[in-house]
């Protein structure tokens, strides 16, 4: 149990200080591993207007973009926690360690600077176009 509470305490802390630098990001929150990464509005016009177009599909769909290539790219698994919510929730195994925190924090980022690039965007559209075919 301490090294939950450790481990959550800086995944947590580690992923707070993300907040300031990626305007899609809103919130980090949680309790020892239990962690919930929330994403909103940003305040850019560029940022703004890809945020919208993704709400007036479906209220959620950006968390959806965010866990689809920390699984395809970086075999992390993540989920959304509900239905049309814009939060991701993390449950890592009670045995992570400071070199997973680091992996998963690399990652996470990775995916969040092709987000304000504009590039996951074009990507998450590929995949559900290339599923959308495949299940004709």
């Amino acid at each position: 149990m301490a090294n939950a509470r450790r481990t959550g305490d800086s995944l947590r802390e580690r992923l707070a200080a993300l907040v300031d630098r990626y305007e899609l990001l809103h919130e980090v929150r949680g309790r020892g591993l239990m962690i919930g990464i929330e994403f909103g509005r940003p305040s850019s016009l560029k940022l703004r207007s890809r945020w919208t177009m993704l709400q007036a599909a479906r209220k959620g769909l950006f968390a959806q973009m965010v866990v689809v290539p920390l699984l395809q790219k970086h075999r992390i698994l993540t989920q959304v926690s509900g239905d049309h919510l814009e939060v991701i929730k993390l449950i890592p195994p009670l045995v992570i360690d400071e070199a997973d925190v680091d992996r998963f924090v690399a990652a996470f980022t990775a995916v969040m600077d092709d987000a304000h690039n504009g590039g996951l965007m074009w990507d998450f559209g590929r995949t559900l176009v290339k599923q959308a075919v495949a299940n004709r």
